[in-house]
C-alpha cells in the first residue's frame, strides 16, 4: 500500500511539474493573454485576458502546435480590433468570438476546417470576412447579427453552411464561393447550392426587386428573411416549393406572385411583410 501510495505521489509530481513545464516555456506576454490546456501536445485555446487590439495567435510555443481555439474563447472580448489566427489551428469552436464588437475583420486561414455554432455571432464591427481552403463547416448562426457585414468570400471546399450562418446581417451584399466549391455556388452576390436549383440565402443589404433565376426550383427555409429592402421579387415557373419564413420580415415588399407550379409553402413564409398588399396564389397550391 505504501509502494502504492508512493507511486501515485511521484505520478501527481510529475504531472504537476509538466503542467508548470508548459507555463514556464510559453513566452511571458502569451501567458499573460492566454488561458490554455492542452491534450497529447496540442494546445487549446480556452480564454483571453489581455488588453485587445491586434492580437496574435501563435503557430507553435515551445514545440507544441497551437491547434483550436475554444468554446468561448474570446467571449465578449469588446476591445479585440484584429486577430491573425495561426497556420496550426484546424478548429474555431463555438461562440469562440461572440460579441467581439470591435473586431473589424477576419481572415480564417487554410488550415481551419470548422467554424462553430455562432462562433462570431454579434461581432457588430466585422465588416469583410474570407474563409479559407479548408474550411468544410460554417456553424449554425456563425455571423448571426454581424450588423456591418458586407462581404464573404468563402473557399473551395465547404460541404456545410449551418441554418441562419448569415441571418441578421443587414448591410451584407455579397456571398462569393471559389467556383471549385462541391456543394454551393454564388451568382451575383446570392447563395445557391451547387446546381442552382435551390436558392439558400439572399444577402440582406441588397436593395430593390429581384429575379429568381429559372434554374431554381426551391426556394429555401428563411433565404430572403428579413431582407428589409426588398421592394419585389419574380418567381419562375419552374419553382415549386417554398420554405419556412422564406420571406419572413421583408418589410418593404409589396406584393407577391406565386406560379401555378407550387405545390407547397412553408411555415410563415409571408410573416411579417407589413407592406405585401397583395399576395397571388398559383392553381396547384396545395399546402400551406
Amino acid at each position: 500500500m505504501e509502494k502504492q501510495t508512493e507511486r501515485g505521489t511521484q505520478t501527481h509530481r510529475t504531472e504537476v511539474w509538466f503542467a508548470l513545464f508548459l507555463v514556464l516555456a510559453w513566452p511571458a506576454v502569451v501567458q499573460a493573454q492566454f488561458a490554455y490546456i492542452t491534450n497529447n501536445g496540442a494546445i487549446t485555446i480556452t480564454g483571453y485576458t489581455g488588453p485587445g487590439g491586434a492580437v496574435v495567435i501563435p503557430d507553435t510555443t515551445n514545440g507544441f502546435s497551437v491547434t483550436s481555439i475554444g468554446n468561448g474563447a474570446f467571449y465578449d472580448c469588446t476591445n479585440l480590433t484584429t486577430v491573425t489566427i495561426g497556420n496550426s489551428v484546424t478548429g474555431i469552436g463555438n461562440w469562440a468570438f461572440e460579441f467581439c464588437s470591435s473586431l473589424a475583420s477576419m481572415t480564417v486561414p487554410n488550415s481551419v476546417a470548422s467554424i462553430g455554432t455562432g462562433a462570431f455571432n454579434d461581432c457588430t464591427s466585422l465588416t469583410i470576412v474570407t474563409i479559407g481552403d479548408s474550411v468544410t463547416n460554417i456553424g449554425n448562426m456563425a455571423f448571426y447579427g454581424c450588423i456591418s457585414l458586407t462581404n464573404v468570400m468563402i473557399g473551395n471546399s465547404v460541404t456545410n453552411i449551418g441554418a441562419g450562418a448569415f441571418y441578421d446581417c443587414p448591410s451584407l451584399t455579397s456571398i462569393m464561393v471559389d467556383t471549385n466549391d462541391p456543394s454551393y455556388s454564388s451568382v451575383a452576390g446570392v447563395l445557391f447550392d451547387k446546381s442552382q436549383t435551390v436558392i439558400i440565402f439572399y444577402p440582406g443589404g441588397l436593395r430593390g426587386g429581384y429575379t429568381i433565376p429559372n434554374s431554381v426550383t426551391s426556394i429555401g427555409s428563411y433565404a430572403f428573411a428579413y431582407c428589409t429592402n426588398l421592394t419585389s421579387v419574380t418567381i419562375p415557373d419552374s419553382v415549386t416549393s417554398i420554405g419556412d419564413s422564406a420571406f419572413d420580415g421583408c418589410s418593404s415588399l409589396a406584393s407577391v406572385t406565386i406560379p401555378n407550379n407550387v405545390t407547397s409553402i412553408g411555415n410563415n413564409a409571408l410573416d411579417s411583410c407589413s407592406s405585401l398588399s397583395s399576395v397571388t396564389n398559383g392553381n396547384s397550391v396545395t399546402n400551406i
